[in-house]
């Protein structure tokens, strides 16, 4: 980062390669207070991104956290049908 001589931009700075000037476009030239407010417009977007995602995440948290709940009913439910069943299965086996 440089600062600038010229009259028309006292002491504004600059980010350049050391051969680069304002009317010479071969060489990296951008005025920082550009180029910190283009960052700035690009940090804005990539926080606002991560916001949707974070609203996203949680709403994905709370529709798995429902279908393991479901899930766990279901096995519940499966484990009685089970034992139900093998219940039967005795209770006929020493009957007949």
């Amino acid at each position: 980062m440089r600062t600038a001589n010229t009259v028309r931009n006292p002491g504004r700075l600059f980010h350049s390669c050391p051969h680069g000037r304002e009317w010479d476009w071969f060489h990296t030239f951008k005025w920082t207070d550009v180029s910190v407010y283009e960052e700035m417009e690009d940090m804005i977007k990539k926080v606002e991104t991560i916001e949707n995602l974070e609203m996203e995440t949680r709403v994905c948290e709370t529709v798995f956290e429902k279908e393991i709940q479901e899930c766990k009913m279901q096995l519940r439910s499966l484990k009685n049908i089970f034992g139900f069943v093998l219940v039967m299965i005795l209770f006929f086996k020493f009957i007949f």
